[in-house]
């Protein structure tokens, strides 16, 4: 996920003195970047270099000076990666030129209606991009995630005030051009406000007052969007990279208060609670680094539990940052980011019955585990036609994998628009990446052809 809040990714950067960036994906994960407010996930270090971008969920920030790029949601971060604390920015709209919505001279007429008779195609917007990148939006994609506008310190700043206004207006854009609305995330450890887990009087609050906030958070939230909200992220990576789960003991920015205080039972406690507030409404678990085979293990552990236990969970959703190769570096998490880890992943959940989403793909051009400076961060000069071609392959074979799970993945969307939307530029080093299938000027890419060619 990428977002405002303090990430592993951040984490990471304070150890190897990277730098972070201005937004997050929840939120996110890409390859080990802290994210603020705009779309990561909280993406989780590995090895002993900070990540320059692209994991899982959000990703550390590619700092200035020599950093190791990937490796490490966020979140949304990574969450992949980790998430940056802030509150809740408008995730960069960009500076790219208007384009004409991204259409090809030659080939399917859009994205979406290519893929309509297998899975919705969505993108991650904010409360910016919905309007400047509507063109592309409207032509390309039927499902949309708001990056940041659905996270708690967004919706309830301060305790029993709700503001829905900027959600709003992206649900009913949304709504308006018959776009399915994924709802990004009820519960995480990242993006909070300051009085969630306090007692008032500078102390950790009590269990019971703690259940009590997270239900009525919930309640009132998915209740707001019934009808609208079609599937939530209920709980965002709750699990750590070894499996295990996401604890109070942990270094601020990694880890869990809500797990410190109510325990595991949290989540089986969100899960029931969102199910109550819209029964129609999918509920998924998201995180980031999938494709490590022991924390994937952990996960489906967990969902047998809950399923076993009759907590009404529908589905998984993989964050997907991806790099455009796996890192060389066997101690690095994206040593293991390859098409047969993923596919052992959706075959794993969707072994338990549940739907597998795709829910914060981007492909960055950094290698996890390769050192970059101000010298090497690619530019458009840089972005050769070689790498354009390189990413395409890459996006190629996971949208096989995918369309080869057809009957079990029921979507994938994108963690944002085109290149001039992305959280992995969004780095206070400057650092740019180009990760989507759109360009600078909203034109298709050759990672565009790959994905729509079959």
């Amino acid at each position: 996920m990428r977002k405002n809040l303090i990430s592993i990714g951040l984490l990471s950067c304070l150890l190897w003195s990277c730098t972070s960036p201005t937004s997050t994906p929840d939120d996110d994960a890409a390859t080990g970047a802290t994210t603020t407010s705009s779309t990561a996930s909280t993406a989780q270090t590995s090895g002993t270099s900070a990540s320059a971008g692209g994991g899982a969920g959000g990703s550390n920030a590619g700092g200035s000076g020599s950093t190791s790029a990937g490796g490490g949601e966020t979140n949304e971060g990574g969450g992949g990666g980790t998430d940056s604390a802030t509150s809740g920015g408008t995730g960069g709209a960009g500076t790219g030129g208007a384009g004409t919505g991204g259409m090809p001279d030659e080939g399917p007429k859009n994205l979406a209606e290519k893929y309509a008779s297998l899975f919705p195609i969505g993108a991650a917007v904010d409360s910016q991009s919905y309007m400047t990148h509507a063109a592309l939006l409207k032509t390309h994609f039927n499902s949309v995630t708001a990056e940041n506008e659905m996270k708690f310190e967004s919706l309830q700043r301060n305790e029993n005030s709700f503001t829905y206004d900027a959600a709003d207006r992206i649900v009913n854009f949304a709504v308006t051009n018959k776009m399915k609305v994924r709802g990004h995330a009820l519960v995480w450890h990242s993006q909070n406000p300051a009085w969630l887990f306090s007692n008032g009087s500078g102390g950790t609050v009590s269990k019971q007052t703690l259940l009590t906030r997270m239900k009525n958070h919930i309640s009132n939230v998915v209740r707001h969007f019934r009808g609208k909200v079609y599937a939530w992220d209920v709980v965002n990576e709750a699990m750590m990279e070894d499996g295990s789960y996401r604890t109070g003991n942990l270094a601020d920015g990694q880890k869990s208060r809500w797990h410190e205080i109510l325990g595991e039972s949290y989540i089986a406690e969100a899960f029931k609670a969102a199910h109550e507030a819209d029964p129609d409404a999918k509920l998924f678990y998201n995180d980031f680094y999938n494709y490590i085979p022991a924390k994937q293990q952990g996960i489906y552990n967990m969902l047998k539990g809950l399923l076993d236990q009759g907590v009404p969970v529908h589905g998984v959703g993989l964050q997907a940052h991806l790099n455009i190769e796996p890192s060389a570096v066997t101690t690095n998490q994206a040593y293991h980011q390859n098409v047969a880890n993923m596919e052992e992943a959706i075959e794993l959940y969707s072994s338990l019955g549940l739907d597998v989403q795709v829910t914060e793909l981007d492909i960055s051009l950094y290698i996890p585990g390769v050192t970059y400076n101000q010298s090497t961060f690619y530019t458009t000069a840089t972005f050769t036609d070689a790498l354009k071609a390189k990413q395409a392959a890459r996006y190629r074979e996971f949208f096989e994998l995918f369309r080869k799970y057809k009957s079990v993945i029921t979507g994938v969307t994108f963690w944002g628009i085109a290149d001039d939307n992305t959280w992995l530029s969004e780095f206070s080093s400057g650092r740019k990446d180009f990760p989507l299938l759109f360009d600078l000027n909203h034109n298709p890419k050759p990672a565009y052809d790959a994905v729509v060619g079959f």
